[in-house]
């Protein structure tokens, strides 16, 4: 004898409400059996700090040769020689004009006593020297700021950092002038010429603060 409640003989049963444990359902509306597509990739915002670098800032952008700095360093000791230069004639002049009473006499320089007169050299040289720092700190401010120099921009080169492509800065700018002066000079300039034969055409103060040189 048959229930009420038992399906009709012939017709298939109803699928179960559930899915049994450890199977994936598809989604509503697609059809039984089709894969699930994986979630988007994640575009949030990227972590604090984060910073995407790239080795070359610009790939327009073709190293200097040795040739074209050569040529901006020539320019540089030129320009900024001939400010410096400018500049410290008025204490050198001062100097001159306190010695001009003073005689040689057995190689010693002897000169009339005149209390003003030390102090005149003394405030002469002080100019000299507050001159030529000016030159200097002129001279790393505009590598630092711009990547360009007087001489460096007549010839169309640029320092820049390596990693980021923009101007290093006047930290950096002045710890690249101090050690080019200090180490790479010496030696018979090795420090210069490494790029000759380095493969990113850096020089030992481009490797230490991480610039490069390119053609603008």
């Amino acid at each position: 004898m048959t229930s009420p409640f038992d399906p009709p003989s012939g017709s298939n049963p109803p699928p179960p409400s559930a899915a049994p444990p450890g199977s994936v359902q598809p989604p509503m509306g697609s059809p039984m059996g089709s894969p699930i597509p994986p979630p988007p990739p994640y575009q949030g915002a990227p972590p604090l700090g984060y910073q995407a670098h790239s080795p070359m800032p610009n790939p327009g952008w073709a190293r200097a040769g040795f040739g074209a700095r050569f040529g901006a360093w020539l320019l540089d000791s030129l320009l900024y020689g001939l400010l410096a230069t400018a500049l410290v004639i008025p204490g050198i002049a001062l100097i001159i004009s306190s010695l001009r009473d003073c005689v040689t006499f057995n190689d010693e320089l002897v000169c009339p006593s005149d209390s003003s007169r030390g102090g005149t050299i003394a405030g002469a040289a002080g100019l000299i020297v507050v001159a030529l720092l000016f030159v200097f700190v002129l001279y790393v401010r505009a590598l630092g700021k711009t990547g360009q120099t007087w001489g460096r921009k007549v010839v169309g080169v640029k320092v820049l950092g390596e990693m980021t492509g923009e101007p290093l800065g006047f930290g950096r700018a002045l710890g690249r002038v101090l050690f080019a002066g200090m180490i790479s000079g010496q030696i018979f300039y090795l420090g210069y010429l490494w790029m000759l034969w380095d493969d990113k055409q850096q020089t030992w103060h481009d490797k230490v603060v991480g610039s490069i040189v390119v053609r603008t």
